[in-house]
């Protein structure tokens, strides 16, 4: 949200957000301005959506958009409830004309969401998947230290800026450490530090004061930072539609990336226990549906880290798009 305001305000739109990066005093401020009517487009976070009604009292809402809308099926039903409620809060302002995005649903994805909304009779509008400039590799590791090793070796290739996904908040800052000391200039990224931190730490990689974030899923969605030329992931993600949202963090200018994967099999056995969990919370029909969802893509990543055919091709096909050409990935043989 921060980087997205700030893009708009520099183009003359009133924008603004309300999130826990900011101070009390900052909070209330906007939300003044909300009243005064001097705010054109706001941004919250699901979490936040119980405050709209009463805030926005006697207001007229026109238009309710909502940005990463995968994330109403991939994590409402057990991550983060709230998203699971964005369709009763549309109701509560008047069901006004309301648009989700993402850049990768499946069909199954895109039909919960609108359910989940609920829209009627929706205009879809589908463009394809892929990205022609971004090149995909996958490296099997034997150890840790080969997998450090690799990772320092990738960076000193890499143009530009990097990020680094790991798969818990603890590694974010051993990882930047290590990388530190070996004489990058590294940061650590995860949502369990303070909001003014996260903000902080995000305003040094705009700036180019960091070449290389690490950081767990909590970063990346509307992160638009043109000049990533390398997205390496240590670990592999639970879902395809995951590892397409990180590894697009690549090449947004349209500029040649890679997108390299080093992993072991252990990797793939903490990424399902990740996913699944304990599996003791109360299972609801879209509870069901989503963790069949949830193994379905991790058979999806466990056959993408092992094939020996394209892998932009499985990546898509499980979007339910079809291939015509690969445009870069290591089994086809197209490299930066």
């Amino acid at each position: 949200m921060q980087d997205q305001v700030a893009a708009l305000r520099s183009r003359g739109i009133a924008a603004a957000y309300v999130s826990s990066t900011q101070k009390p005093e900052t909070q209330r401020a906007v939300w003044r301005a909300v009243a005064a009517g001097q705010i054109k487009l706001l941004y919250v976070a699901p979490e936040r959506l119980e405050q709209i009604p009463k805030r926005l009292d006697g207001l007229e809402v026109s238009f309710v958009a909502v940005d990463e809308a995968h994330c109403i099926s991939e994590w409402g039903h057990e991550f983060r409830p709230h998203y699971r409620t964005i369709g009763k809060f549309r109701q509560l302002l008047g069901s006004p004309p309301t648009m989700a995005v993402t850049a990768t649903a499946t069909l199954e994805t895109r039909d919960d969401v609108v359910t989940a909304l609920g829209l009627r009779r929706p205009v879809r509008i589908l463009q394809s998947f892929d990205r022609p400039n971004l090149v995909f590799e996958v490296e099997p590791i034997r150890s840790e230290a080969q997998r450090l090793q690799r990772l320092k070796c990738l960076l000193r290739e890499a143009d530009g800026t990097s990020v680094v996904y790991v798969p818990t908040r603890n590694r974010t800052d051993g990882v930047a450490v290590m990388l530190r000391q070996s004489g990058f200039s590294a940061l650590p990224y995860h949502a369990g530090l303070p909001g003014p931190a996260r903000k902080a730490l995000l305003t040094r990689f705009l700036d180019d004061r960091c070449r290389v974030m690490v950081a767990t899923s909590a970063f990346g969605m509307g992160i638009d930072k043109p000049d990533v030329r390398l997205v390496v992931h240590l670990g592999v993600p639970a879902r395809p539609e995951a590892y397409f949202q990180e590894a697009g963090r690549a090449g947004r200018d349209g500029g040649r990336s890679r997108c390299v994967m080093l992993w072991t099999d252990g990797d793939l056995r903490l990424t399902a226990k990740m996913a699944l969990g304990s599996g003791t919370a109360p299972v609801t029909d879209g509870v069901r549906i989503h963790r069949e969802a949830t193994r379905r893509g991790l058979e999806t990543m466990r056959r993408y880290v092992r094939t020996r055919r394209c892998r932009r091709r499985l990546l898509l096909d499980y979007l339910g798009e079809r291939l015509q050409r690969c445009s870069g990935c290591d089994r086809c043989g197209a490299n930066p």
